[in-house]
């Protein structure tokens, strides 16, 4: 059985001490001074009304888990967080999150990816993240949470915010690149979830998926804007370098370079490489 006056209370706690500047999805209305986020805001971020929110908050309703997860995901939250959320606004204890296939990475393969220092991950087939470095925590943090990255980009709403240009830049061409490798293998149990997935998320994405012409095969070498966690309203650009190793062409390997963008007078600064 849910409880929740206790799930009210622990949301509005962390509402109020959590960092706004972590969260990539508020880069753009600046660098903040004061601790923890408005009703707004954290409505906008995890994509439901202001009147939908206050009403959560103030119990009026219970929350899905559905926007849980939203919510751990878009503040970072840790397993103690998701666990107490779950049983005080469900009355269950949270799923297991879906765990890809890792062993077709070979240990070193594996130690040479998280010494890079850029951002650098790979995935499998479907889009799932099958290992990361540091960096790509840093400056995607929704990666820690296991998410997917066709599903992450296309349908949560902190990627709206965070992803400069998102349907023309970002979202046309991931949806491409998804919808051409569903057409090419139709009976992947896997890609099919993802499809199946981000088709009953989001009307737009789904729109995409099944109407749009844009044809891009893979990113490689691709440049697109965006906003970084920790970065206040900084333009990043970043560039995507895709790699598949010959032992398993299903894999890419992507080292992601991120540069702040130049500011008015046309000077660059230093690499986001720390």
């Amino acid at each position: 059985m849910s409880d929740l006056e206790h799930f009210t209370r622990l949301l509005r706690t962390i509402r109020t001490s959590c960092d706004g500047n972590i969260v990539p999805g508020l880069a753009s209305s600046g660098t903040r001074t004061r601790p923890g986020l408005t009703q707004l805001e954290l409505a906008l971020l995890t994509g439901v009304s202001e009147s939908w929110y206050r009403r959560l908050e103030s119990g009026r309703h219970a929350p899905s888990p559905v926007w849980i997860e939203t919510l751990v995901r878009t503040l970072q939250l840790n397993d103690g967080h998701r666990h107490s959320l779950y049983v005080y606004g469900t009355g269950q204890e949270p799923p297991c999150r879906y765990k890809p296939d890792t062993s077709a990475i070979h240990p070193i393969a594996e130690a040479f990816i998280r010494i890079q220092p850029w951002c650098a991950y790979v995935s499998d087939f479907a889009w799932d993240i099958l290992v990361m470095n540091e960096q790509a925590g840093r400056d995607w943090p929704w990666m820690l949470n296991d998410t997917n990255v066709m599903i992450w980009a296309l349908t949560y709403p902190e990627a709206r915010m965070q992803l400069i240009d998102w349907e023309e830049s970002w979202a046309k061409p991931m949806a491409s690149q998804l919808r051409l490798r569903h057409e090419a293998n139709p009976d992947h149990p896997r890609l099919n979830e993802v499809v199946n997935e981000i088709k009953e998320r989001d009307r737009v994405a789904r729109r995409l998926l099944e109407e749009d012409t844009t044809a891009v095969h893979h990113p490689d070498k691709h440049t697109r804007r965006t906003y970084l966690a920790g970065h206040g309203d900084t333009v990043f650009e970043v560039t995507f370098l895709c790699y598949t190793p010959n032992a398993d062409q299903s894999l890419r390997l992507m080292v992601v370079p991120t540069f702040e963008v130049p500011d008015e007078n046309g000077n660059w600064n230093t690499p986001n490489a720390a």
